[in-house]
């Protein structure tokens, strides 16, 4: 439903029980025999644990790493990397603890909006492939507290660098960084983390 943006499960289902789109799957999964109907796929949606999709993600990544699949889609012998940070949606209701807050307005009309803001990484292959892998949401508890400062896209940049250097121990990776103007102590550290900058 999210990738094509569909706002019923019965277009999902009709999208899904195309002979092209399950050839494509099959493709990729080969041992896929069938679909699951997307009343099935919302029921287990319901009760999964979040991280286990996360997990199940990487671990595709990491299979096809492993199995060499984007030989040929490297540059200089290095798995592209790319970092960008987005808002994903804003309002005026804090419907949940983790939002970040900022005031927007004019002085006489000013409110507070809150919204949710993450970092996310991607492969980026030369060919214009490109596979995310990581996000770092960021969250007003992880701010500096001591400062009342909320969680700013550093911070969570140095989270998701850190979770970058553990995905990729030995892989040589180089690093695209849209997500803020580069400073010596953060260049710094994705050198360290993850490799080319």
């Amino acid at each position: 439903m999210f990738v094509y943006q569909f706002s019923s499960r019965r277009e999902v289902n009709k999208k899904m029980a195309m002979p092209q789109f399950q050839a494509n799957l099959q493709t990729l999964f080969p041992e896929l025999e069938s679909l699951p109907h997307a009343d099935t796929l919302c029921r287990l949606l319901e009760k999964i644990d979040v991280s286990q999709i996360e997990q199940s993600h990487l671990d595709l990544v990491r299979h096809l790493i492993r199995g060499k699949k984007f030989c040929k889609y490297l540059i200089n012998n290095c798995y592209p990397i790319a970092l960008d940070g987005s808002q994903k949606l804003a309002g005026d209701i804090l419907w949940d603890g983790h939002l970040l807050e900022r005031r927007v307005g004019k002085k006489e009309d000013e409110k507070t909006q809150f919204y949710v803001y993450v970092i996310e990484t991607a492969l980026v292959f030369n060919n214009g492939m490109t596979i995310p892998f990581l996000s770092e949401f960021l969250e007003f508890a992880a701010g500096a507290r001591e400062e009342d400062k909320q969680d700013c896209e550093m911070r969570a940049f140095h989270r998701i660098v850190q979770r970058v250097k553990a995905f990729f121990p030995a892989c040589r990776s180089c690093c695209y960084s849209m997500v803020y103007t580069p400073t010596a102590p953060s260049l710094r550290i994705a050198k360290h983390s993850i490799g080319n900058i």
